[in-house]
């Protein structure tokens, strides 16, 4: 999952891409402030309702929407679209009007990409995890403008994917770390049983 790096779709590359939703809301709503056209805001409120609906549905028990919710989900897609052509056509030259057209060309052709959770809920809807993760790196760098050195890096690189893994996991950090620093850190297998021994 990545926020439209078009880099990645490669054909070299061996793995299917997904794109972020968080991003493509903030994109419809940097349209609907700029432009003040009505699809934007509609697409935004129609994905926000989308995942509110996978989260209950995942309450529930349920791993994907039916096809009935999931084409009636891509036909309202479409209109919205559709409508967005139509309000930005006879404002062609108003600002914000070519971000709206990049806008609505990407929504199209990456549709799949941005709405694969729908039929699948073992993948998320935005990469708002991961970039939290990532958010304490660039405060280190921010603050004291580099490690020290390339394995230093490495060493806060690889203790913090340890950590957040555990975390993830339901693995209290403190008794992580405790391990780790009686040299018995916990094994990926450990981590990923259901009850990891203590």
């Amino acid at each position: 999952m990545h926020d439209h790096n078009t880099l990645n779709y490669n054909k070299k590359f061996k793995f299917k891409n997904i794109e972020c939703n968080e991003h493509v809301k903030r994109d419809c709503q940097k349209n609907s402030d700029d432009t003040r056209h009505k699809w934007s805001t509609r697409l935004k409120k129609l994905i926000g309702t989308a995942i509110k609906d996978r989260d209950e549905a995942i309450d529930r028990g349920e791993t994907g929407f039916s096809r009935e919710y999931i084409g009636q989900f891509l036909e309202k897609v479409d209109e919205y679209l559709a409508e967005g052509w139509s309000e930005n056509n006879p404002d062609k030259n108003k600002y914000g009007a070519t971000f709206e057209r990049s806008l609505l060309r990407r929504i199209k052709r990456f549709k799949e990409n941005y709405f694969k959770w729908l039929e699948d809920f073992s993948l998320p809807p935005f990469n708002n995890l991961s970039e939290r993760s990532l958010r304490c790196v660039k405060s280190h760098m921010k603050i004291s403008g580099q490690f020290e050195s390339v394995e230093a890096a490495e060493n806060y690189a690889i203790i913090k994917s340890y950590i957040e893994t555990c975390r993830r996991n339901k693995i209290n950090e403190i008794v992580a770390l405790k391990r780790l620093c009686e040299g018995n850190p916990y094994t990926v297998q450990e981590i990923l049983s259901n009850a990891p021994p203590k």
